[in-house]
């Protein structure tokens, strides 16, 4: 009500404070009513048996006892001036009443600190959830942090996290970036109509090459590679997912003939090597599109390199061979002539802002410790 009325301002002359032994009260002008008896425990949503559990431990727990006296008593204006045992209680205290040894905040039972774990057992048995839990919770049961321990709990049932859905998405860790091109190479294998296909991905420039595999084996991606490494130099760290054919013996000596670093991702965990995931995708999307307008896939694969990236000055090709390459779109002649560019400072704040958006929705999860149990 935005303004009280009359009624709303006249009190009684006198207000008991325990209606229980009064049955009969005279107010103002000699009338008589009668104190009104509510049964708050008929709307409890708990078993009688659960309710003389609580009335039991309540009797005997020491912070209860404390904040049933606070409640007859009254409460102090000051918060610090409670027990540490009850001062928890403080910013709900309206709501707290007493009712046949057993205290209420509304229509849900105040259960002691030393039921509370039965509780949490209870609330958790069937393993609905997080939230199920918490809807359960909070129609008859309340204890201050009920929230924090309900995660708590449901977090650490083993149970639950057998089947989960999935895991939580972990904050990004980005590539260091190389400071010359070609330096760090990642290579991966795709299937396009039926066909193997080779990506080999230069990491500072985002150039890529494409190449068709009659067969998946070693030797097949290390001949392919051969090609590339003849053309633009031997890089320094190779990148590929844990694959049979960057697992082999064969591929080993390859590497270590050639001096070549060999890193390696978690098949799968396919998102630690992103940049080639992504650019396969790209190729892909290239491939289907002119083959459907019965084009030359090779001719958009040449504009896609000449194609300025988004947020620099230069296109892959640009950042690898220094100049632009010749396509079927005029192209100034200047751009055709060799000249050295620096993005670095351009593709450090490119991964920064991909690293900020993407931790919106991530968190670091805890390190694992020796003899944990993992599910894979």
């Amino acid at each position: 009500m935005v303004l009280a009325d009359t009624l709303s301002r006249a009190y009684l002359q006198h207000t008991p404070r325990d209606c229980e032994r009064i049955e009969v009260f005279q107010v103002k002008h000699n009338l008589a009513k009668e104190c009104e008896q509510i049964d708050m425990l008929q709307d409890v949503q708990v078993s009688q048996v659960r309710l003389a559990d609580i009335r039991n431990a309540t009797k005997t727990d020491t912070a209860m006892q404390q904040l049933k006296q606070t409640i007859l008593q009254g409460w102090p204006d000051n918060k610090h001036t409670l027990p540490g045992s009850i001062a928890e209680f403080f910013n709900v205290r309206d709501e707290l009443v007493i009712q046949d040894d057993i205290i209420l905040r509304g229509n849900r039972v105040v259960v002691p600190r030393s039921y509370r774990p039965d509780m949490l057992q209870r609330i958790h048995t069937s393993h609905i959830g997080v939230n199920g839990c918490l809807r359960r919770a909070r129609e008859s049961l309340y204890w201050p942090g009920i929230t924090a321990e309900v995660k708590n709990h449901v977090s650490r049932c083993h149970i639950c996290r057998t089947y989960e859905t999935r895991q939580t998405k972990e904050k990004l860790q980005t590539h260091e970036i190389p400071d010359r091109p070609w330096a760090k190479v990642g290579v991966d294998l795709f299937t396009f109509q039926g066909r193997e296909y080779l990506l080999t991905m230069d990491y500072y420039s985002n150039y890529w090459e494409t190449d068709r595999l009659l067969t998946t084996t070693s030797e097949e991606v290390v001949k392919k590679l051969k090609t590339h490494y003849a053309r633009y130099g031997i890089p320094d760290i190779l990148i590929s997912d844990n694959g049979p054919q960057f697992s082999s013996s064969y591929f080993r000596i390859f590497m270590r003939k050639w001096d070549i670093t060999h890193k390696t991702s978690s098949p799968g965990y396919p998102q630690s090597n992103g940049k080639v995931e992504n650019n396969i995708k790209t190729a892909k999307n290239l491939m289907k599109k002119a083959y459907r307008a019965n084009a030359d896939p090779w001719l958009a694969i040449l504009d896609f390199r000449n194609t300025p990236t988004q947020g620099m000055t230069t296109s892959p090709v640009q950042r690898l061979m220094s100049r632009r390459t010749r396509t079927l779109l005029t192209t100034a002649t200047s751009l055709l002539k060799p000249k050295v560019t620096q993005e670095f400072e351009a593709l450090r704040q490119s991964k920064e802002r991909q690293k900020k958006y993407y931790d919106r929705t991530a968190r670091d999860l805890p390190e694992l410790k020796e003899h944990q149990t993992v599910r894979i």
